[in-house]
């Protein structure tokens, strides 16, 4: 009787032992497992993060890009947009409500914003012998001034107080030539300004 129980009371321990190795087996693919899905997510996040960075970050070609595109509306009136789209930088000056600009075959430019500046400019334009005005419709005036070897082409709108002036070398560039070829003012509006009389000598000839 004894040697026939003895089997039945060492089975629960094979099948304890059979149930321990079985486990021991699996346990090494839940680890993999887990270690997959924390990369896929690692990776998930920093693929998110990256796309926030280029989203709210911009870059300095797209600020360059929205300061042209700035300029370029808020002096609209001084010049074609052919102009504006010579441009390739446009940066702060320096100076409140003003912009320098440039590109390559046009130069440098200064751009302000200053109804003080336009009114000063206005009366270089319009009152000093060593300024030419090209084109003067009230509103807008066109003109350089000279001094020395250098010459400074100047557009003013007085109604909106915005000014723009180029500084060439008059040795070099003739500043009637270069107005024309920038569409600031036609050859044709030189020779009617240049033409018209003075206020001074209209009076002159009325009163004789």
């Amino acid at each position: 009787m004894r040697s026939t129980s003895r089997p039945w009371r060492a089975l629960p321990l094979v099948l304890a032992a059979g149930l321990g190795i079985a486990a021991c087996s699996s346990d090494p693919a839940e680890p993999e497992a887990s270690i997959a899905e924390t990369t896929q997510t690692a990776q998930a996040v920093s693929e998110e993060t990256s796309a926030a960075a280029t989203t709210h970050s911009p870059t300095k070609a797209d600020k360059e890009a929205e300061a042209l595109k700035q300029v370029a509306a808020t002096y609209a009136s001084l010049a074609p947009a052919e102009l504006f789209e010579k441009f390739d930088s446009c940066t702060p000056n320096g100076l409140e409500g003003s912009h320098e600009c440039s590109g390559p075959g046009i130069g440098q430019f200064q751009f302000y914003d200053s109804s003080a500046k336009a009114t000063s400019s206005t009366q270089q334009l319009t009152q000093l012998r060593s300024s030419h005005v090209m084109r003067d419709t009230g509103d807008i005036v066109v003109g350089w001034s000279t001094l020395g070897t250098s010459a400074v082409i100047t557009v003013v709108d007085n109604k909106e107080g915005l000014v723009m002036q180029q500084l060439v070398s008059s040795d070099k560039v003739d500043p009637e030539k270069r107005i024309v070829e920038l569409g600031l003012a036609d050859a044709e509006e030189a020779l009617t300004e240049s033409a018209a009389p003075t206020s001074a000598e209209a009076t002159d000839s009325a009163e004789g």
